[in-house]
């Protein structure tokens, strides 16, 4: 039981450091997760009997990873042996002695994979070189050769043709503006003028809680992203953080191997978005492809963002 305790107490204790690292509270993960602070404690402390049981013990363990940052996979293959067994279980989970054997077969065949796929690439790649360049040299014969034709006719055929009219054809008159003029003289031809007159505006902050608004648009297209290497946890819901969610998980980018994640939706028919951010540091909100730059430096931040719809289609 002691050695239970005690392998349990370091997984806490790594969760507890990433939360520390991240600069967060217990309250700003119980607010992510909508796990209870008490139960969260327990996880750090390793205090198994103040826990719902084993399966929730197990879930709650994966939501706090995820709020500060961590990969459940690797945090629990790494403290398998002190994870709470499921009623199902019948044996416990084989020491790391007893699968190593195995692990490193698995890891020799593994790390032979990319070596074998690079050859293969860089073969495909001399092949597609080899083509491209006898396909360039067959073109160059091709083309002295319908050189070498041409000149024989323009010389020994003068009389086809009207010069006089194939030169107005080639030269237009300089005093009707083509397309291209017409176009370069109207500047909202491409509709990117529309778009210039965005206007993105901080109008107040305090502590988590910042107020944006949007205006000279019609448009409200939000793209939240992580950078590099990092994960965050999002929520996006309208009006309030009541109001009806358009996302709630989390967005991840290069982490650990899996699979990355993002939210982009097109919410133009919202007149007031409220966005919650795990790890403001880590994460990159987009408004019609305008960065929105947090206004402080805090890590867990709540946003509100009023769209003034553009009146100009009416």
């Amino acid at each position: 039981m002691n050695g239970q305790v005690l392998g349990l107490s370091e997984l806490g204790q790594a969760l507890k450091e990433a939360r520390e690292a991240k600069g967060m509270t217990l309250d700003d993960v119980q607010d992510l997760t909508k796990i209870q602070k008490r139960y969260l404690a327990a996880i750090e402390a390793g205090e198994y009997d103040k826990l719902p049981g084993n399966f929730y013990t197990r879930a709650f363990m994966k939501s706090y990873a995820e709020a500060v940052g961590l990969d459940p996979r690797e945090l629990f293959a790494e403290y398998s042996r002190d994870l709470p067994r499921l009623e199902n279980e019948v044996e416990v989970a084989p020491s790391r002695s007893n699968t190593q054997g195995v692990n490193t077969k698995e890891s020799k065949i593994a790390s032979a994979l990319p070596k074998i796929l690079i050859v293969a690439v860089l073969i495909i790649i001399l092949i597609g070189i080899w083509v491209f360049m006898q396909k360039m040299t067959s073109g160059e014969n091709d083309k002295a050769r319908s050189q070498d034709n041409n000149s024989v006719v323009i010389k020994n055929g003068s009389d086809i043709g009207n010069g006089k009219v194939a030169k107005k054809e080639a030269k237009p008159d300089d005093n009707t503006p083509s397309e291209d003029k017409k176009q370069d003289n109207n500047p909202s031809a491409d509709g990117n003028s529309k778009e210039n007159s965005q206007q993105l505006n901080l109008e107040n902050t305090s502590g988590q809680v910042s107020h944006f608004t949007l205006t000279g648009t019609d448009r409200f297209d939000v793209e939240i992203t992580a950078k590099q290497g990092t994960n965050s946890w999002i929520q996006v819901s309208k009006n309030d953080p009541n109001g009806e969610r358009f996302f709630y998980s989390m967005v991840s980018n290069g982490v650990n191997g899996a699979q990355d994640s993002g939210f982009h939706q097109d919410l133009s028919a919202v007149d007031t978005l409220y966005i919650k951010v795990g790890s403001a540091p880590d994460t990159v909100i987009k408004v019609n492809g305008q960065v929105l730059e947090f206004p402080n430096n805090g890590t867990i931040q709540q946003i509100y963002i009023n769209f003034k719809k553009s009146d100009s289609q009416s």
